[in-house]
């Protein structure tokens, strides 16, 4: 954009002229004769326009010379010192490369309607640019325009790239001399329409409908290849997503729940109205693992919530019954080092508090986490299998229990000990 805005005052005429006819035979072809073959015709157009009206004296530029022989099969020279210098710069180019070919694949695989592997795609990219470094060639990568322009002329499978390299290979053979004149304007148009079909303003506004914090990314990324380039323009927008989703992260969505009347179900009392919850017993759900990233967060939300179940013990508690916190860990599939420490920090500042602190529906990765932290037995009779049965447990019921009064003490064994089924397993007690 930057570099546009300061060409505008050099504009060359006929160059503009060229690439503008170029542009609207290329949209109007589109429009009325999709099935003619737009960029050739522009292309053949162009070359007959420079020799008809001597365009190249007009100060039209144009592809120039281009060598007709094929490049020879050889293997590169290796310098030791080479490699070392080179080493960073080809690691950034592999992976820019790697991200634009996986960018534009993606755009391409969802217009289209089917899937891609990004592991079989770096597989190709790797023994394409081996091929290439074996002919003298540049680095291999899917590009933006290259794609848009052979999408645009109807390919649909890899054939359409062995139909081109051959016609590529017989034309650089026998037909370079034709191409000496074609106008570099005439390639930019080409590429120009063929891109501007990446710009979807309907996947934009459905985006924006769906989740607006996504519109965050879309906007970085599409500002920054703008104004940076396609290469670093991926990289800022990746770097700009990651951030999107490690701010989701660091604080999680959390619920109040409360139960379903003449249910044992628990939901969030901020979407189920009628869920009913008992004075001094506060239930929290934490939707998401607990890690380094937002153990802080969680540690502070659990000792909030504590809080929280004291005050209202107080105020409307029944005797004998609470103050109390359940951390439903329902929706918390991973628990760090981090996430166990501040965990066992809020288990060590509750146990010194007149709040009791309950676990329930503990996924069994989080549960191993326990075990090893040595948290599983300091919580002793308080992990239990739901919601329900924690605030069951709290209010005194004595049909309630806890997973180890129901023999679900889950001890995981040596993988050398047992041959048993991983479904046998999970049913196993200790003696």
């Amino acid at each position: 954009v930057d570099e546009l805005v300061r060409s505008l005052g050099a504009a060359h005429g006929p160059t503009l002229a060229v690439g503008a006819a170029g542009i609207t035979v290329l949209l109007a072809v589109r429009r009325w004769a999709p099935r003619v073959p737009g960029a050739l015709l522009v292309v053949a157009a162009s070359i007959a326009a420079v020799h008809l009206f001597d365009l190249e004296r007009r100060g039209v530029r144009t592809v120039g010379d281009i060598p007709n022989s094929l490049p020879a099969f050889g293997l590169p020279a290796i310098d030791g010192g080479a490699i070392g210098t080179l080493v960073t710069t080809a690691l950034v180019i592999t992976l820019v490369g790697f991200m634009e070919s996986i960018a534009v694949a993606k755009v391409y695989a969802r217009r289209h309607g089917y899937q891609i592997d990004p592991n079989q795609e770096l597989i190709g990219l790797g023994a394409a640019n081996v091929a290439s470094g074996l002919f003298g060639g540049y680095p291999v990568t899917g590009g933006f325009s290259r794609t848009a322009v052979n999408d645009a002329a109807g390919a649909r499978t890899p054939l359409a790239s062995v139909v081109t390299a051959a016609v590529v290979l017989v034309a650089v053979v026998l037909f370079t001399p034709l191409f000496e004149v074609l106008p570099q304007a005439a390639l930019g148009a080409i590429i120009i329409v063929a891109v501007v079909n990446l710009v979807d303003i309907r996947e934009m506004r459905h985006i924006a409908r769906v989740k607006r914090s996504d519109l965050i990314g879309l906007g970085v990324g599409f500002t920054a290849t703008l104004v940076l380039g396609i290469e670093i323009g991926i990289g800022v927008a990746v770097v700009a997503s990651m951030l999107v989703v490690f701010a989701r992260m660091s604080r999680p969505h959390t619920a109040v729940l409360g139960r379903i009347p003449d249910t044992t179900t628990y939901r969030n009392v901020a979407r189920f109205p009628e869920a009913t919850t008992v004075p001094g017993v506060r239930v929290v759900r934490i939707d998401a693992a607990v890690s380094f990233v937002n153990a802080q967060h969680v540690q502070r939300l659990c000792l909030a919530g504590a809080a929280a179940a004291a005050a209202d013990h107080l105020a409307h508690g029944e005797p004998g019954v609470g103050p109390a916190l359940v951390i439903d860990c329902e929706g918390i599939n991973d628990l760090d080092v981090t996430g166990a420490e501040a965990l066992g920090e809020v288990i060590t500042e509750l146990a010194e508090s007149s709040v009791a602190f309950h676990l329930s529906d503990v996924k069994g990765p989080v549960r191993d986490v326990l075990q090893r932290a040595g948290l599983w037995d300091r919580l002793a009779h308080r992990i239990h299998a739901s919601a329900h049965d924690a605030v069951v447990a709290i209010t005194g019921d004595p049909r309630s229990g806890t997973l180890r009064d129901a023999g679900i003490d889950e001890r995981r064994p040596e993988p050398s000990t047992t041959t048993d089924p991983p479904e046998h397993q999970s049913r196993r007690t200790t003696p």
